[in-house]
């Protein structure tokens, strides 16, 4: 009796730590990471697909996603950034033309040493350039953000010119005259665009490097006015001048492509990010359009690129080493190739350029994996700022009866230098 009493106590009092265990469990708090984006759906369920991966992996974090409208998160940001704690976010999602006066305030968590040595190994230059100072990278790139590369064709247009697409700058320009349409200064059908905001002084660049030029000199200045840029620059005013296309996109700050997308134009350069707007025009790709390479100007592939989307940690944020556990979590190329396919964006990491996921389910973009290599970065520029000064001088130029090209070029490039740096 004496035995069975005692076995009796001894399964009770496990019974009671195994419940209170439970309880235990089923109490403990876990770390929550929040984590700031702005809006734009298939991103944001990309992020929160992420986040529910890294969690399932990781139960004891709990990541929150919050999205805010583009017009607003740069201002959320810069005061987030002065607060500490839980009013600061762990995570923020930057676009790289912000990054610069975000690193500036030194408000930002430095990469760890061992995932900037995995960075500086297997990122591509222009995706980490405008994330680096003084030695130490803030930002984790998220894509190889490329304007240059390929254009939006109209596919019924072609055939029914019976027209093979361009595969040279000399097919190019000849296609672009024999199809524009033009009455006096309207041109009715856009032969081959390039003038928006994004477009033109990213083909300006290619056209420059190609021919062996460069236009950012030893003490990082920007110079326009060489033989190459001015040479570049004519060849793109002569595409005005001809009537195969007009100013109305570059002037109302509209994409060139959309153009293309209503039958009013036959080729229009953008980055890929471009082809999924076909669909909001009921169009098919494959059988209204397609996307394909832009002939190359000169004699080598060379392009300069912008740092595109990142990610980056406040130093003011409760979790800074949570934070940066998830990041490398996203970044690792199995994760990141998931993220990359569901947002239409090229991969940042060299060991991505050959991985089958991504192939198999980008096939119309793989042409730009194989020139990703030979894109320098823009330079340390505030780039919305340079667009709006490069732009507003190609304005006036088309405007101007007596062009002094150079002279144009060199008073943007001493404007951009002392304004834009």
């Amino acid at each position: 009796l004496s035995m069975l009493a005692s076995l009796a106590v001894g399964c009770g009092s496990k019974s009671e730590k195994a419940e209170e265990s439970t309880d235990k469990t089923e109490t403990t708090e876990k770390t929550k990471l929040t984590f700031w984006c702005h809006e734009n759906e298939p991103w944001f369920k990309s992020y929160e697909a992420m986040a529910a991966k890294f969690e399932e992996e990781h139960p004891e974090y709990d990541v929150e996603v919050q999205s805010y409208p583009f017009k607003v998160y740069t201002e959320k940001i810069q005061t987030a950034l002065t607060s500490k704690g839980e009013e600061c976010p762990d995570i923020i999602a930057v676009w790289g033309g912000m990054a610069p006066s975000y690193i500036e305030s030194d408000a930002l968590a430095a990469v760890p040493d061992d995932f900037e040595k995995e960075l500086r190994e297997d990122y591509m230059e222009p995706t980490l350039g405008v994330y680096q100072k003084e030695g130490k990278i803030y930002g984790v790139p998220m894509e190889y953000n490329l304007e240059y590369g390929g254009m939006i064709v109209n596919k019924k247009l072609f055939e029914a010119a019976n027209l093979e697409y361009p595969t040279t700058w000399e097919e190019l320009r000849k296609v672009s005259q024999e199809v524009s349409v033009s009455d006096g200064n309207i041109v009715e059908m856009e032969g081959f665009e390039m003038m928006d905001s994004d477009s033109l002084i990213c083909n300006y660049l290619a056209m420059i490097l190609q021919q062996g030029g460069q236009y950012i000199e030893d003490n990082g200045d920007i110079n326009f006015a060489t033989p190459e840029g001015v040479k570049a620059l004519e060849e793109i005013l002569s595409m005005v001048d001809n009537g195969e296309t007009d100013l109305e996109n570059l002037a109302n700050g509209e994409y060139c492509f959309n153009d293309v997308y209503q039958d009013k134009g036959y080729m229009a350069s953008v980055g890929s990010w471009g082809i999924g707007e076909g669909t909001t025009y009921d169009l098919t790709y494959g059988e209204d359009y397609e996307y394909v390479p832009v002939p190359q100007y000169g004699e080598k592939m060379a392009f300069a690129s912008e740092t595109g989307w990142g990610l980056m940690v406040p130093a003011n944020g409760a979790n800074v080493d949570a934070a940066w556990e998830f990041i490398e979590f996203f970044s690792q190329p199995e994760n990141l190739v998931e993220h990359n396919i569901a947002c239409n964006q090229l991969p940042p990491r060299k060991s991505m350029l050959t991985n089958e996921t991504y192939i198999e389910a980008m096939p119309d973009v793989v042409f730009l994996l194989d020139i990703l290599p030979n894109g320098q970065w823009m330079g340390p520029y505030n780039t919305s700022a340079m667009r709006q000064i490069f732009n507003q001088m190609f304005l006036d130029l088309c405007e101007t009866e007596n062009r002094d090209v150079e002279g144009a070029l060199k008073a943007a490039s001493e404007q951009i230098s002392s304004e834009c740096k």
